[in-house]
């Protein structure tokens, strides 16, 4: 019964990820310079709210683990994209746009890793400002 509700709870969780996934999507599409920026944009905002939601939010609102794994596996999982990406990626290099090529990848791996660190150092920080105002409250 356990493995019935986690799997439903990631399936509701990446509806709305696959949903918010496309309308993002539609959004960037209207930019056409050939440049993958909603996947760039969703491949970033994931990295830096990934963590956000594991350290933070989870503690903060003591969330259950079903809500966890529903919000990160699924909403977060389905909103993020590793294969449009590699299939942006290849596109670049196929159509000889070296340059937009070297930026998306230096941009997707190093802007992902700086805004999960982002996300980490974020989460403390709330973290610590929440139980120093707590602790000066009482």
């Amino acid at each position: 019964m356990q493995r019935l509700i986690s799997f439903l709870a990631v399936f509701v969780g990446a509806l709305f990820g696959g949903g918010f996934r496309y309308l993002i999507g539609l959004v960037f599409q209207s930019y056409g310079s050939g440049f993958p920026l909603g996947t760039l944009f969703v491949n970033l905002t994931g990295a830096l709210l990934l963590p956000l939601l594991i350290h933070y939010l989870h503690d903060r609102f003591n969330l259950s683990a079903e809500i966890v794994l529903s919000l990160s596996s699924g909403l977060l999982g389905a909103y993020t994209t590793f294969s449009t990406f590699t299939a942006d990626t290849q596109r670049l290099f196929a159509s000889n746009q070296f340059s937009f090529l070297a930026l998306y990848l230096l941009a997707t791996m190093i802007g992902g890793f700086l805004l999960a660190l982002l996300g980490n150092y974020l989460a403390a920080y709330l973290a610590r400002r929440e139980y120093f105002q707590r602790k000066k409250e009482n």
